[in-house]
């Protein structure tokens, strides 16, 4: 087994990643069972710069002191185990030759952040096909020396078996090197989940021209992410529109201006009143003469209000994006009692930090699914 190690700068991130380990694992094919593994490259934050380490197995046989010393690095630290698609191919590859080798793995009993199911939702949204780590790092204009993709090294270790020449190994460890410097090149692809995650602040609230059929009009939300995008982010559906430039956030969202009803759960405590076209509750309607008053059924328990409102987004999961249903403490209101539609009212919404970021959140998320059904033939933004 032949060590090899090298140092990084370190950039700003817009996660934490003193606990991240990141690593990558170069095998002769993708069978757990008949083959062999014969590199596994890890790098780590030390104090102010990034260490590399790599272990090659340079005689074919070495693949247990390989993972005897990843093992040993692994447990050193209650490490976040970073990789690109590394739950689906490095960590079962590593637990089973492990077990092949009749050794422990460590890796279960650490926490896995897989770049490739993060980014995946991202990956529609962009348009890309694949999503590999090459399509990313292209996005964000990396350029790589190596020339070959895991496939083609196969050969070429092979080959190194054979003769050592030492321009072989240099190509097998560039590859492995530039698959972990890559991920670290990619962190500020983190800032994209994180857009969904509420952590935002709103500076200023404008009206602006509307251009969506059926709504009154829009307004523009102006704010701060927590993380800043690395690329310019401009998406626009019938739902809404979403640029950002930055940290810096204008979200657009179409409005009804009108008179809705709000609905109350528990008819069977409320009078409707006909002729004022509301219902009251049983506590205070009692004071009703008979005549103006009758037992309140679900279509009829609500109460109008006059206001500007805002469509709840619709409990969906497309595309990776997600939008549960969640409990608003404010009213929220319906055209009809059959209108599955719901909306929350101007004051209501933007009354409490949480109701805002959670409707921000989404709203961002709809979106998107709408761009990408609208738009399913275009490969980018």
């Amino acid at each position: 087994m032949l060590t090899f190690q090298k140092i990084f700068s370190k950039n700003e991130t817009p996660v934490d990643i003193s606990s991240f380990l990141f690593f990558d694992i170069e095998t002769t094919g993708f069978s757990k069972e008949n083959t062999i593994l014969y590199l596994i490259g890890c790098t780590y934050l030390e104090k102010d710069h990034f260490q590399l380490i790599q272990w090659f197995n340079d005689d074919g046989t070495s693949e247990k002191e390989i993972l005897e010393s990843f093992r040993e690095l692994v447990r050193k630290k209650n490490w976040k185990l970073v990789t690109f698609n590394g739950l689906s191919f490095d960590i079962p590859y590593l637990n089973r030759h492990y077990e092949l080798f009749e050794m422990e793995s460590p890796l279960p009993s650490h926490e896995s952040i897989d770049y490739y199911f993060y980014l995946k939702p991202f990956q529609t949204l962009f348009g890309m096909e694949h999503g590999r780590q090459k399509d990313w790092e292209r996005f964000l204009g990396l350029d790589r020396e190596d020339p070959f993709d895991g496939g083609q090294l196969i050969e070429v270790y092979k080959t190194y078996l054979l003769n050592k020449e030492n321009s072989l190994l240099s190509s097998l460890l560039l590859h492995n090197e530039e698959d972990i410097s890559g991920m670290l090149f990619l962190l500020p692809l983190f800032s994209y989940p994180a857009l969904l995650s509420g952590k935002l602040v709103v500076h200023q609230i404008n009206r602006g021209k509307n251009n969506y059929d059926e709504w009154s009009g829009s307004i523009q939300i102006h704010g701060v992410l927590e993380y800043a995008l690395p690329r310019e982010l401009a998406v626009s559906s019938c739902v809404g529109a979403l640029s950002v430039l930055g940290e810096k956030f204008i979200l657009t969202v179409p409005y009804l201006e009108g008179i809705l009803k709000h609905f109350y759960k528990n008819y069977k405590e409320y009078y409707y009143l006909p002729e004022e076209d509301r219902a009251v509750h049983k506590s205070v309607g009692c004071y009703v003469d008979q005549k103006y008053r009758k037992s309140a059924r679900a279509s009829t328990c609500y109460i109008k209000k006059e206001g500007i409102f805002f469509h709840l987004p619709r409990v969906q999961k497309h595309y990776g994006f997600r939008i549960t249903k969640k409990e608003y403490a404010v009213p929220l209101y319906q055209a009809g009692y059959k209108n599955r539609d719901c909306y929350i009212e101007f004051d209501d919404l933007f009354s409490e930090k949480e109701t805002i970021n959670q409707y921000i959140t989404d709203i961002v998320r709809e979106i998107f699914i709408s761009f990408i059904n609208e738009n399913t033939s275009r490969d980018t933004i």
